[in-house]
């Protein structure tokens, strides 16, 4: 009998190792969703990267792809950009789309970009035409670049309007609209679209809030 009594205790302090293990995990979870990954602003799904919201050095997003390896309806301006999947695939389908409505000639400029190579990029651009290192929705991988061959903006041609209207039906915002430099933080930049899901790019294109405003708000 004292051989069961004692199983029956060594059961029981099992188990309560195994419940606080469980409640400890839990614990972690929540706060890990709550300051999200490098204590970088999570709201529900959605990554906010910014000038107060920033990536750490190391940070690399899971999942990169090539596009260039992949099926795509668009042009590349080099066979070395990355995306997430989840955004190549969004963005294919977008494009895809914009190609059965004769909306053709996109070019994919630029996706995924490391800390360092965003820190190049910053040293090399003129005051107020790049992010600094950390601060860049590159680094997430859930962005991209975009132009068309034109001699005027992009924001000038009929690709850009077919975007503008289309976009948040593949999860995609215009990241950094016109006027609302205020809010972003950066000028208006036409060319640049930030996956977010579907129905949070539906719900700020009905608005018109940015990221910002958005989160804020919900």
């Amino acid at each position: 009998m004292a051989k069961k009594k004692k199983y029956r205790s060594s059961n029981r302090s099992y188990a309560l190792v195994a419940v606080m293990a469980v409640a400890l995990l839990a614990g972690s979870f929540a706060l890990g969703w709550h300051f999200g990954v490098q204590s970088t602003r999570f709201q529900g799904e959605i990554l906010l990267v910014n000038e107060s919201n920033r990536l750490a050095e190391d940070y690399v997003p899971e999942g990169l792809v090539n596009l260039y390896q992949q099926r795509h309806s668009f042009r590349m301006a080099s066979s070395e950009i990355y995306l997430t999947r989840e955004t190549y695939e969004a963005m294919e389908k977008m494009f895809h789309a914009a190609e059965e409505a004769d909306m053709n000639g996109y070019i994919v400029t630029s996706g995924y970009r490391s800390y360092q190579r965003q820190a190049e990029v910053y040293a090399q651009s003129e005051p107020g035409k790049a992010q600094q290192p950390g601060a860049s929705e590159h680094q997430t991988g859930l962005a991209f670049d975009v132009t068309v061959e034109t001699n005027d903006g992009f924001e000038s041609t009929p690709q850009y309007a077919w975007l503008s209207q289309h976009a948040h039906e593949y999860g995609f915002i215009q990241r950094y609209p016109a006027n609302k430099s205020d809010v972003t933080g950066i000028s208006y930049e036409p060319w640049h679209y930030r996956y977010v899901g579907v129905d949070a790019a539906t719900r700020m294109w009905k608005t018109g809030e940015t990221l910002e405003e958005f989160l804020a708000r919900n």
